[in-house]
Parts: structure tokens; C-alpha cells; sequence
């Protein structure tokens, strides 16, 4: 187990995308955060500020989902899978290596993400008001910078697994990755809008919740309050935050699905 995940370690460090798109999340993450707090300082709407506060996530779990998919599909859509195993022959070793070191890789990209936004945001934050937070308003208080840690990182992790489902599973590749964006970007989040309208899952999403911010630990790396915010469209449909738990639980249970899926196929090639 541990030579085959050193394999993929080494073999996704070899793609320059694999190792550019994390930078590019990252730092698309920052902008979003600074942008956020320069729309403080220009007094804009609360809602705004929330929106690109969020968004912040957004590139991050599309890159996770890009990543995952690498791991997987780029050495089957390139006829590569041969070589991986002649290296590592055992098959089921070379699938859990691929998820472990997918949801490694993701993580790592997702808490890099958070850490940028937030600390460009306070640091926006601070030049506005030249570090007096007697003048910011309550609602747009930075906060802590690790806040939002864990959701980060489970939210990536989920994507870039279901990425490496999609890896696996996709006959036309590059069009089915563009499909999985679009799913985690969009349609997860307002799946998972209309899912917390449901009674029972909406009492066990918020019983989860408040026992994750009651732990000693936990409830430092989560999201702070203001960010659960998200500005409604204009139609009925109402999604949640990209790393709030009802999207990652949703995303995750998607991605574990596919996996398994996706792993017998392989096992099957």
C-alpha cells in the first residue's frame, strides 16, 4: 500500500496540471477574500460580501474535482493504466492508493484555500479600517483565520473523490469532467438547498452540526456564523454554501458511490 500510493504520489506530481491548478485555486480563493473585503470597505449590501465570501470555495472544490479526475482517467484516457500496473500489480492496492492520495491532495488544497481567503479578507479588513475594529461593521468581523478549516477540507476531499469516480466511469472523459464541474459547482449545492427542506433530514443535519460546534477542537476550524448566509436567487430554488455539511454530506455520498462503482469497474479492465 505504501510503494503504490508513493507511485501515485509521484505519478500525479509528474502533470503539470496536477501540480499548477492547486496554485491557481489558491489563489483565486485569496482574490475572492480580498475582494470581499474591499466590498466592506466600500459599504456594499451584506448579502455581496457573503456571496464572494463563499465563492471563495468554489475554485477550490472545481480543481479538487479536476485533480481526482486526473488521478484516475488521465492513465486510462492516455493508455497508461498498463504501466501503473506493471509497477503495482495488485489492483486493489492501486485503487486505494489513488483515494487516499486524492483526498490527501484535495484536503491539503482545500486548507490552503481557506487559510488565503481568510487571511486576505482580515487583511483587507484591517488596511480598510487601518486596523481600528471599533470602525468594522459587526456583521463583516474577520474572525479567526483557521475558522472554516474543516469544511474546507472536507468539502475538497468529497469533490476530488467524486472526480476520481468520475475518472473511472467516464467513456468520453474531457466532456464528462465538464459535466462533474458543473455537478459539484451547481447542482449539488441546489440539490442539497432543497434536501434541508426536508423534515428529517433537516433535524439530523442540524443535530450533526451543533454536536461538530460543541467539540472541543472541532468548533474552532469550523465556519463562523456569518457564512452560513447564502443570498437566495430570484427563483425558488435556494442553494447551500459550497462547504456547508448538507452540500459536503451530499457531495460525499455521491462520491463514495461512485467510487465503489468506479473501483469494481477497474478491478474489471
Amino acid at each position: 500500500m505504501i510503494s503504490a500510493s508513493r507511485y501515485e504520489l509521484v505519478r500525479l506530481a509528474s502533470l503539470r496540471s496536477s501540480r499548477r491548478m492547486p496554485l491557481v485555486a489558491v489563489g483565486a480563493a485569496g482574490a475572492c477574500g480580498l475582494a470581499a473585503g474591499l466590498a466592506v470597505s466600500a459599504e456594499s449590501a451584506p448579502e455581496t460580501v457573503a456571496l464572494l465570501r463563499l465563492i471563495a470555495a468554489v475554485p477550490v472544490l472545481v480543481v479538487a474535482v479536476l485533480v481526482g479526475a486526473a488521478a484516475s482517467g488521465h492513465e486510462r484516457h492516455f493508455g497508461m493504466r498498463a504501466v501503473t500496473l506493471a509497477v503495482v500489480p495488485r489492483r486493489a492496492w492501486v485503487a486505494l492508493a489513488k483515494a487516499a492520495v486524492t483526498v490527501m491532495l484535495c484536503a491539503v488544497t482545500g486548507v490552503a484555500g481557506s487559510l488565503v481567503a481568510a487571511a486576505a479578507y482580515a487583511g483587507a479588513i484591517a488596511w480598510a479600517y487601518a486596523g481600528d475594529e471599533t470602525l468594522t461593521p459587526a456583521t463583516a468581523a474577520a474572525g479567526p483565520v483557521v475558522a472554516g478549516l474543516a469544511p474546507a477540507a472536507a468539502a475538497a476531499a468529497a469533490a476530488g473523490l467524486f472526480g476520481l469516480a468520475v475518472g473511472w466511469l467516464a467513456t468520453w472523459y474531457r466532456t464528462t469532467v465538464s459535466i462533474a464541474v458543473g455537478v459539484v459547482a451547481l447542482v449539488v449545492p441546489l440539490a442539497a438547498g432543497w434536501m434541508v427542506k426536508l423534515p428529517g433530514v433537516s433535524t439530523l443535519l442540524d443535530s450533526a452540526e451543533t454536536t461538530l460546534r460543541r467539540t472541543p477542537g472541532v468548533s474552532t476550524l469550523l465556519n463562523p456564523p456569518v457564512l452560513t448566509a447564502w443570498p437566495p436567487l430570484r427563483t425558488h430554488l435556494h442553494p447551500t454554501p459550497p462547504t456547508s455539511l448538507p452540500t459536503t454530506a451530499l457531495l460525499a455520498a455521491l462520491a463514495v458511490i461512485g467510487v465503489v462503482a468506479g473501483a469494481v469497474r477497474a478491478q474489471r479492465d
